[in-house]
């Protein structure tokens, strides 16, 4: 009976397997798709200790507590009920989280407006659909249109009827499209008419400002602009449709603010305006104008009638692009902050500056100003938000906002596993993926300096790490002690200088332990450690000397600096364990490049389009574009 039984449970199982193996045989390959993971949430790591870019701020204050409304660059819309004392998110369900304006409704709080798309116009700046609505004190949020403005710089809510809201739709940065331009609704947003228009499809709108004494009187400023993969034209056109207008009406109608109607602006053309009126004093205008000549910061005492040229010193002017904003305080019209690399702040009605943002990060946008109480101010930068009780002499970071802008990411097979990163204009960290009690921002590190991208854990020897900063200054880090080697590849004896993205892509390799790629012009490989670089490709440029005058943009308004170079690697596993071939590269003088049998035998697999911010891109000998949607790792920074 034993033997018997034995035999029969054998036998079953055989059997068992044997069918189990024979339903699995049949099955259809597993497939792998978003369905896949959509039951796992994403699970907020942080960290908010080195935060990242707000580009608006918005508040109120109502029986002595304020409420805050942040707009970050690309993480969404934050509010806080106390001050800033805590934030929640409140952007987290929709399809957006570039927030480039944000507005309280003065006659009812609990409307706010946002505008999406950042529009401080850099080339990673992200893009949005539209124009949304919550009147539930951002509870809940509505599109209410303008879906195709992609970005937005300001929203202006009559403060006598909240049915009457102006946008300033910047509009698109690498191509032309009609939303863009001045829209005004006065229902609230269930229909927009255009107000105010370019003068042709690259010319949109670059601010928006009124006094709540006189909200019928709105001036704009319209801009006329146009971005490449290699470079930014800001006005410098004879035909350049940049200018200054006002209206008398809220809105419905406009009057150009020219030389011709008004004494004492610069000539055209120009870039971007910010403008600006006193709270207290609708009469006091401010237009900090870029222009090749005159450029620089104007006030007028008659409502533009006239014009005073004030301040022009390197803050004032440099990168308008990216600092085009003027906040002037509620109760005094002589005094006004100028947002730049510094937070700049003028007693004197704009005669002079001087800085104040003491030793807080840099690169401010917008700040926001305490009516009731001026001393009460709230400034964002890039490196998050901070507030001040004392008009702007102390600053206090709030190490609430998790919004810090990652360029790239990796991980490491420690368990728990190292999540590696790069941060605009916040360098590179590693933290945890997962700690007791969760992982708080001092479970970040700091491991290398300048804007952050690409960091690597050294494949070969875990105590170290590889990161990089802007223009391929790539450096080894010892994960201990901090000490870092340089191991940037030079040019050879009499040869110009290499020409490296801002985003230069390192990678390690997937099959060699410790073997290290970086690309200038010529894609370069290192298998000791960065002591030494063999290159192994020849340039994969276009090398077009057009494109290579980057430099020459110093002045305001001519074309704004970028460098082209490598953008990505791609299908770098697969080529080298093939064919011993480096990896598909990308340039951003419009060629996609590959080695198809080995590091010196390189092919042209797409041309024309622009890679980077690349709307169309084709594959090469074709006629038909095929549309091409970028992502914030591909694109040059500047």
């Amino acid at each position: 009976m034993k033997a018997s039984a034995s035999s029969f449970l054998a036998a079953t199982v055989l059997f068992a397997g044997v069918s189990a193996s024979s339903f699995l045989q049949a099955q259809a390959p597993f497939r792998y798709d978003a369905a896949t993971v959509s039951g796992l949430p994403a699970r907020n790591i942080g960290s908010a200790v080195m935060s990242g870019r707000v580009a608006a701020v918005d508040a109120i204050e109502q029986d002595g507590r304020i409420t805050v409304f942040v707009g970050a660059a690309s993480g969404g819309v934050w509010k806080s009920v106390n001050g800033g004392t805590t934030y929640k998110s409140v952007f987290d369900r929709e399809s957006v989280q570039s927030i480039g304006a944000v507005a309280i409704d003065p006659s009812n709080p609990k409307t706010v407006w946002v505008g999406s798309g950042e529009a401080w116009m850099r080339n990673s700046v992200s893009v949005g659909n539209g124009v949304y609505k919550s009147t539930d004190n951002g509870e809940n949020w509505t599109n209410v249109g303008l879906k195709d403005s992609e970005h937005i710089a300001k929203i202006l809510v009559d403060p006598n009827d909240g049915n009457n809201v102006l946008v300033c739709a910047t509009g698109h940065l690498w191509d032309d499209n009609e939303e863009r331009g001045v829209y005004k609704t006065k229902d609230g947003g269930k229909t927009w008419n255009k107000v105010l228009a370019g003068g042709n499809l690259s010319t949109g709108c670059g601010l928006l400002a009124m006094s709540r004494q006189e909200p019928k009187t709105i001036y704009a400023s319209m801009w006329d602009f146009r971005r490449k993969g290699w470079t930014f034209r800001s006005g410098n056109l004879p035909t350049s449709a940049s200018g200054l207008f006002k209206s008398t009406d809220g809105g419905d109608h406009w009057s150009e603010i020219t030389g011709s109607s008004a004494k004492g602006l610069p000539d055209k053309p120009w870039g971007r305006t910010a403008v600006a009126v006193a709270p207290s004093k609708p009469q006091v205008v401010y237009a900090n104008i870029e222009a090749e000549k005159g450029r620089g910061l104007y006030r007028s005492d008659d409502g533009g009638a006239t014009w005073t040229k004030l301040d022009a010193s390197n803050f004032m002017v440099w990168r308008p692009f990216y600092f085009g904003n003027l906040i002037v305080d509620p109760k005094d019209e002589n005094k006004l902050f100028k947002p730049d690399l510094i937070l700049l702040y003028s007693t004197d009605g704009g005669k002079s500056f001087n800085v104040v943002s003491g030793g807080a990060h840099g690169d401010f946008h917008d700040v926001w100003i305490n009516p009731k109480n001026p001393n009460v101010v709230i400034a964002g930068d890039d490196g998050g938000l901070w507030r001040s009780e004392d008009g702007g002499t102390r600053w206090k970071h709030q190490v609430n906002l998790p919004i810090s802008q990652f360029y790239h990411v990796s991980t490491d097979n420690s368990d728990p596993y190292h999540v590696y990163g790069g941060l605009q204009d916040n360098s590179s960290w590693v933290g945890d993926s997962s700690y007791p009690g969760g992982v708080s921002y001092s479970r970040w590190e700091n491991m290398f300096g300048g804007d952050g991208f690409w960091m690597f854990e050294d494949t070969s020897d875990p105590d170290y790490i590889y990161a990089e900063a802007q223009g391929g200054e790539i450096g080894r880090v010892n994960r201990y002690t901090h000490e870092i080697r340089g191991l940037k590849p030079l040019p050879n004896y009499g040869e110009k200088k290499l020409r490296f993205n801002w985003n230069t892509p390192i990678h390690m390799s997937p099959n060699e332990k410790g073997t290290i790629y970086i690309g200038a012009q010529f894609l370069f490989r290192s298998r000791d450690h960065g002591q030494s670089w063999d290159r192994i490709s020849p340039d994969l440029t276009t090398n077009d000397p057009e494109k290579q005058k980057q430099e020459e943009s110093g002045s305001t308004i001519r074309p704004q600096r970028c460098i082209p170079g490598f953008i990505r690697f791609r299908n770098l596993r697969r080529t080298e364990r093939l064919s011993g071939s480096a990896p598909t590269t990308a340039t951003c003088s419009s060629r996609v490049m590959a080695a198809q049998h080995g590091p010196t035998s390189w092919a042209t697999l797409q041309a024309w389009g622009r890679i980077h911010g690349c709307r169309r891109l084709r594959p090469a000998g074709s006629t038909k574009p095929r549309l091409m949607q970028p992502s914030i790792g591909t694109r040059l920074e500047i």
